[in-house]
């Protein structure tokens, strides 16, 4: 890249300058000054004249342009060089381990186990193929103890969730029970491989009534006690309250999208290459960052929104009520359950809600379980 001087000049003087033949590449004039660009050669012509025509050296276009301002602000970039090595450094520096159980042996269990891999505090992070390798071995490692492992990082923390394993006692280990009623409900089904059923279909249950029983009885006597299995399902009844807006804003996707990266410094954000929609759901994922540091770089995935207000009708309230009030109901039951019937109970208008209390009725599995007391053999 050919370095070019910029030459300040009086336009009284500009005249007189061309009759060294310049060769001059480019001419800026504003006001009563000329700016002329010349190369090395041209600048060696002129050089000697500078105290005669007033010539002023004002700058360079080109390569020796920008290694003089390194020059000039050489502390500025070993300052910056050094910032971002340092950033570097802690960016990729484990400084927390944080494992989400209360588990206290389990945890102290999994500590040991990160550190036999050296994922612990203030040792570098690991790529994703060590960091599952890690996660796979661990679990290979403690089958009895642990059902599932996860090992995510954030920023410089690593966070490790995970799952007990409970495992079922042996057959054999069971000591007689019966089956009992989860909760108040009226049976629908009962299927049964061991025990004595004592309760028939349609029939009214309590929470805890025996359905099938362990004891097996002969002649009204109890003559052996089992592990009582069957599965129960009964029609239960729940009662659910929801309070929904008559007036809210309605989000849309426009279709629209773009990547941006953002500067946050003192909670000011600075984008490069793309704007900010004025509406838009964000996908952000930090490139640097830290606690401790004065400025997080951030990479933004943006779908442009929009949000509108709506106002519903009475009725059109109701039903979008009677939908929330199912959602809520079927969150909280086994994934084999279902609503048999729904029915509104009570409903009052506000003005900018409107509030309903729905009844429920559901078919369930309401099967559990009770040990009972061993029958003592009497002596032959």
């Amino acid at each position: 890249m050919q370095t070019l001087y910029i030459i300040k000049i009086e336009s009284k003087y500009f005249k007189k300058i061309l009759r060294y033949h310049l060769q001059i590449k480019k001419v800026k004039k504003k006001k009563e000054v000329y700016y002329i660009y010349l190369d090395k050669n041209n600048y060696e012509k002129i050089k000697k004249l500078t105290k005669i025509y007033n010539l002023e050296l004002v700058g360079y276009k080109g390569l020796y342009s920008y290694l003089n301002n390194f020059k000039k602000n050489k502390i500025i970039f070993i300052m910056f060089l050094l910032g971002l090595s340092l950033i570097i450094f802690l960016s990729n520096l484990i400084l927390e381990i944080e494992i989400k159980t209360n588990d206290l042996e389990l945890k102290n269990l999994v500590f040991k186990e990160l550190s036999s891999y050296n994922l612990k505090k203030y040792q570098f992070v690991k790529s994703y193929q060590e960091k599952e390798k890690i996660k796979k071995e661990i679990l290979e490692n403690n089958k009895d103890k642990l059902e599932w492992l996860e090992i995510t990082r954030i920023g410089s923390k690593y966070v490790i969730n995970l799952e007990k394993r409970i495992l079922s006692p042996k057959e054999e280990d069971l000591k007689p029970r019966d089956v009992v009623a989860l909760k108040n409900a009226i049976i629908l089904k009962i299927d049964a491989t061991t025990g004595s059923i004592v309760k028939k279909l349609n029939d009214y249950v309590k929470k805890g009534d025996v359905i099938v029983s362990g004891n097996i009885i002969h002649n009204e006597e109890v003559v052996d006690q089992v592990v009582a299995k069957a599965t129960i399902y009964g029609e239960t009844w729940y009662n659910v309250h929801v309070s929904y807006p008559v007036a809210y804003y309605e989000k849309t996707y426009t279709g629209k999208t773009s990547n941006r990266i953002t500067l946050t410094l003192n909670n000011k954000e600075i984008d490069f290459f793309n704007k900010k929609y004025q509406q838009e759901d964000i996908l952000e994922t930090k490139l640097i960052y830290h606690k401790f540091l004065p400025f997080k770089l951030s990479y933004i995935k943006a779908r442009e929104i929009k949000l509108e207000d709506n106002i519903l009708t009475n009725e059109e309230a109701i039903i979008k009520a009677m939908d929330v009030a199912k959602e809520n109901i079927l969150k909280t039951l086994p994934e084999d359950s279902k609503i048999l019937d729904q029915k509104k109970l009570k409903i009052v208008l506000n003005n900018s809600t409107i509030d309903i209390d729905v009844f429920f009725k559901v078919y369930e599995n309401i099967t559990a379980y009770q040990d009972i007391i061993l029958k003592e053999k009497e002596d032959q």
